[in-house]
């Protein structure tokens, strides 16, 4: 199978639909014959869809829909009937976004663009800004602008004389459990994963992998090494989070050239300014001030698009829930003996924590689904304790904590297929790597979101997935013989936490300061100001919390600071007087 085939638009779909005048798309030629189909992103199968997409929809109608692989926001315009849809890909990777205002549904593949074609921006999402600040997902299509909102992975709007209707075309469904030879699983696992690269690799320019030392971006790399070079970080400065060895037996072992960034800390803060501004939206993830410059580098070298491993973890993942379907079929010794088959048990792990384990996944798993809303005294314990009582008071009523469990199909099924088909999708993943790829002037895939991997995955039978030693031990036997087992078998990853912490403490410290407890701090509309002062930036309190959350919490802060100042300044994102760190990175050929 040959590379995918690309439809793509530029710069995306921009547009508007009112009954009254019907469909306006920017950079829409005459339509011709009346049909228009105009798509954003790549798909796989054009040649199995028997020609052009207008083609295909005259055949098939929205039912063409389903047939669709790839990632892609797509737009139907039918002048004649005066009617259409607008439809996002089965797994969310292409975004589309809109509002409705005035009768007019306005819609565009990026935030930004939207936002322009919005009569004033909106303020904050109450409910979106305190699922960001506590560290947490929110569950639905909402964004951080108030009346803005996601088309949901899987959806359609369709719209004509009638008005505006919202619908699902896909959703996964359950199907039992293949049963294989030995071997035939890990045999199925390396050849969805090769299709899945092979799919995405640029036909024009150079295809690059971000390669750290960790099993699924080697596996991706591993699969695709006689078509793609690397990009790599390493921390010399921080041993927990520099791969540096890994890595060099990986591209020896599978012959990758590439690049290399030697990176210190410096230029995190700056990264978040950079970002806020270009996109109208916080920062998600930490890890632009390196990996930006690097990817900017590999582009000047011919690189067009480049491949990540996001998704390997949720793909692959232990299904820890057949625990609730073994409570409920009323077999308490599977229980028991599934328990003790988790990654990371045995007999070291002691009674307490086996119970903990058993009473979360067994008994609360089995537990039927919870509206929408429903909140327990315990359900928010591990919210940031200097969050205010609205601010708290919005994330109980818009969390919906059990809303796998109203998919059809086993426990262990449900939790697995409505993470990859939403939960995903829902952190804003595919948005943050998206935005980061176009500011260096590439795109950005996830090989390991194939739809086609995906619906292979979810067909693993669960007790396959479990293993004391680790997780993903099916992905692990897919790469026997690829991989070399100093990657292939390891246990644990690398923890980044020290590399970030010290940017924030160190050359970023008086910047973090200065944005977060000056007076006029607009998360204090959200926060305790004193409190959370008094948590994360006096001595020794600081020091109460593990590094991990401190950095996730103080850099959720941080970005949302950022973006509220960004949406009252029209000349630009006032800088801290303190001013900020630039980056302190090497990069060379590898």
């Amino acid at each position: 199978m040959g590379a995918a085939q690309r439809v793509t638009a530029s710069p995306g779909l921009i547009g508007s639909f009112s009954p009254s005048t019907g469909l306006d798309l920017a950079g829409l030629a005459n339509p011709g014959d009346g049909l228009v189909c105009h798509l954003d992103g790549r798909l796989d199968n054009a040649g199995e869809l028997g020609g052009d997409l207008a083609t295909a929809y005259r055949r098939w109608g929205p039912a063409l829909l389903e047939r669709m692989r790839g990632d892609f926001a797509l737009v139907v315009w039918d002048l004649s009937r005066r009617e259409g849809l607008l439809a996002r890909d089965q797994l969310g990777v292409r975004p589309l976004f809109f509002a409705e205002v005035a009768g007019r549904l306005l819609f565009a593949s990026e935030l930004r663009d939207l936002l322009e074609l919005l009569p004033s921006t909106p303020g904050p999402d109450p409910a979106g800004m305190a699922h960001w600040i506590a560290l947490s997902t929110r569950p639905g299509t909402g964004t951080l602008y108030a009346g803005v909102e996601r088309l949901g992975s899987g959806e359609m709007l369709r719209f004509g004389a009638g008005g505006v209707r919202r619908t699902r075309y896909w959703q996964p469904r359950f199907r039992e459990p293949l049963e294989l030879p030995p071997g035939e699983w890990g045999e199925r696992v390396r050849e969805g994963l090769r299709v899945a690269v092979r799919r995405r690799l640029d036909p024009e320019r150079g295809t690059g992998v971000l390669l750290s030392g960790g099993l699924d971006s080697a596996s991706i790399a591993a699969v695709g090494a006689d078509a793609l070079s690397a990009c790599s970080g390493t921390f010399p400065e921080h041993p927990q989070a520099d791969e540096a060895e890994l890595i060099d037996e990986l591209r020896g072992a599978l012959g990758l050239g590439g690049m290399v960034a030697e990176v210190r800390p410096g230029g995190l803060v700056a990264s978040v300014f950079e970002h806020t501004a270009a996109w109208r939206a916080p920062l998600l993830g930490w890890g632009d001030f390196w990996t930006l410059p690097l990817l900017r580098a590999a582009a000047e070298r011919g690189v067009g698009t480049v491949l990540g491993g996001d998704g390997g973890d949720e793909v692959f993942a232990p299904r820890a829930y057949a625990l609730a379907d073994a409570l409920r079929e009323g077999r308490p010794g599977r229980v028991l003996g599934l328990a003790r088959r988790l990654p990371g048990s045995g007999p070291h792990v002691g009674r307490r924590r086996e119970a903990a384990m058993i009473a979360r996944l067994a008994l609360a798993g089995a537990m039927p689904p919870r509206p929408a809303g429903w909140w327990l005294p315990w359900s928010d314990d591990d919210a940031p304790a200097y969050l205010t009582r609205s601010t708290r008071r919005q994330l109980r009523r818009s969390d919906d904590l059990d809303a796998w469990k109203r998919l059809d199909g086993p426990r262990w099924w449900a939790f697995a297929a409505h993470g990859l088909s939403a939960g995903i999708e829902a952190t804003g993943v595919f948005e943050h790597q998206r935005r980061r790829a176009a500011m260096a002037g590439l795109e950005a895939h996830h090989p390991m979101l194939d739809l086609d991997l995906v619906e292979l995955s979810l067909r693993q039978p669960p007790a396959q997935t479990l293993d004391p030693r680790f997780s993903r031990p099916v992905l692990r036997e897919a790469m026997a013989g690829l991989l070399p087992d100093s990657v292939r078998l390891r246990p644990q990853k690398a923890l980044f936490e020290s590399l970030i912490a010290a940017s924030m403490r160190g050359p970023d410290g008086a910047a973090v300061r200065e944005i977060l407890c000056g007076p006029d701090a607009e998360v204090g509309a959200y926060v305790d100001r004193k409190r959370m002062e008094g948590v994360l930036f006096r001595p020794p309190a600081a020091g109460r919390e593990d590094d991990f959350r401190w950095m996730w919490q103080v850099w959720r802060l941080l970005t949302a600071e950022v973006w509220l100042r960004s949406l009252n300044s029209g000349n630009g994102i006032p800088e801290p007087k303190t001013g900020l760190s630039t980056p302190r990175l090497e990069i060379r050929p590898a």
